[in-house]
């Protein structure tokens, strides 16, 4: 395993921790938002655009693929227990990529870590270990990876964690055994340089610094094979930092959030105003060659992106224009009435089943009504409003006979006991 938080040069921090300005690897430009890169990938604009287009997303499940492979590479190795002694890891359990642990945990109230580790001391006593992947570690907690926290999921009936456990042990039995106090897993970094004292230090921490392992990030491999990495050298071009995103994750971050909010832009500029089709995977190439056109003559990667979003909130707005009159013509009024008449009103989700059902039926019949309307329509807008208002409510008598149909199927499931 790699350095620990821990270590000398985070326990001389005190306080709210360094500036930005003080920590190493953080680039200083006015070409970037906030006038450094620390402040760029943490810009609140940025974040929601590059959100959109799944940027944490992608962050936190790459980091997570990272922290598997160190800790398969740890096996056979010593592991440190947080005010413990440390053990030596036989096994990892990866628990993140089953996503029923997680609705199982949720429906619970429990919180449950990425890893389980299992290990064992030199008398051969059995240790669980709970290990959770962090690449951001403003929002960590203690309580997150704590022995209690892990005990909890580990008593729960049928629960999904000691079955995944159980089957990474091949059904080895490992009673008795003692569950430790877990660690968090993130990235050496500029950010985590930035963050971690103000986690660690002052009057309420919220994280122990021995509970942080710090483990290094290949920007490279963070971002392979996504549809929108490639970007990332087009707009890293136009800034020409001193800095790589081939070896700098700061500036990788910075870039690969740019590069995610121009891929919602494109797939939003992409997505018909209606429609009943979903809406459109990025296409690389395409993506690149608009962002290519994009470019030429902005004098920062940002302005390329500012710019573009000028453009998609015309779309937005159009979409939300014709949103607020594509709406179901029955209205939920009406329906409660129905399902009153039929004895139905206090029925489990049947308001729920039949909205839906009306619903699906309504946007298919009005697609085939007006047709399908592009993002950038060659008809004024105001008329095409006027078009599917009067189409929706010619839509009416047929989807209020569909709805009473829907209701007499809900009497018959009920009557079947379904």
């Amino acid at each position: 395993m790699s350095r620990r938080a821990g270590g000398d040069g985070y326990n001389a921090w005190r306080g709210r921790g360094p500036s930005m300005r003080a920590i190493e690897g953080n680039v200083i430009s006015d070409k970037v938002p906030g006038g450094s890169l620390i402040a760029a990938v943490l810009d609140r604009q940025l974040m929601a655009w590059s959100d959109r287009g799944g940027a944490s997303r992608y962050l936190g499940e790459r980091w997570s693929e990272q922290c598997t492979i160190a800790l398969e590479e740890a096996v056979a190795s010593e592991v440190p227990v947080p005010g413990g002694q440390p053990f030596t890891l036989r096994a990892v359990v990866r628990l993140d990529e089953n996503p029923e642990i997680a609705i199982q945990a949720g429906r619970h109230q429990l919180v449950n870590p990425d890893f389980v580790l299992y290990g064992t001391r030199g008398d051969g006593q059995h240790i669980l270990q709970a290990a959770d992947a962090k690449f951001a570690v403003d929002t960590i907690r203690s309580s997150q990876v704590s022995a209690a926290a892990l005990e909890a999921l580990l008593a729960v009936e049928e629960g999904l964690v000691g079955a995944a456990i159980a089957a990474k042990l091949n059904g080895v039995s490992i009673e008795p055994y003692r569950v430790e106090r877990g660690v968090f897993l993130s990235p050496i970094s500029p950010l985590t340089d930035y963050f971690l004292p103000r986690v660690t230090s002052g009057p309420r921490p919220t994280v122990d610094p021995k509970e942080v392992i710090l483990l290094p990030v290949d920007p490279v491999a963070m971002f392979a094979g996504l549809p929108m990495t490639r970007l990332i050298g087009i707009l890293a071009r136009i800034d020409r930092l001193p800095v790589s995103p081939r070896e700098n994750i700061l500036s990788a971050m910075y870039y690969f959030r740019l590069a995610c909010a121009c891929a919602w832009m494109w797939v939003e500029e992409h997505t018909p105003l209606l429609s009943n089709e979903p809406p459109p995977a990025v296409e690389p190439v395409a993506l690149a060659d608009e962002t290519t056109r994009r470019t030429k003559g902005a004098r920062t990667a940002f302005a390329v992106v500012e710019s573009w979003y000028q453009d998609v909130e015309r779309v937005t707005r159009a979409r939300q224009e014709l949103g607020a009159v594509a709406v179901l013509p029955v209205r939920m009024r009406e329906l409660r009435e129905l399902l009153e008449a039929a004895g139905l009103a206090e029925a489990r989700g049947a308001l729920r089943r039949v909205r839906g059902a009306l619903d699906r039926q309504y946007r298919r019949r009005l697609v085939e009504s007006v047709g399908e309307i592009p993002a950038r329509p060659d008809r004024p807008l105001p008329a095409i409003l006027e078009e599917v208002a009067s189409a929706s409510r010619a839509l009416y008598p047929e989807l209020r006979r569909t709805a009473e149909r829907l209701v007499e199927r809900e009497v018959a499931e009920a009557e079947r006991g379904v």
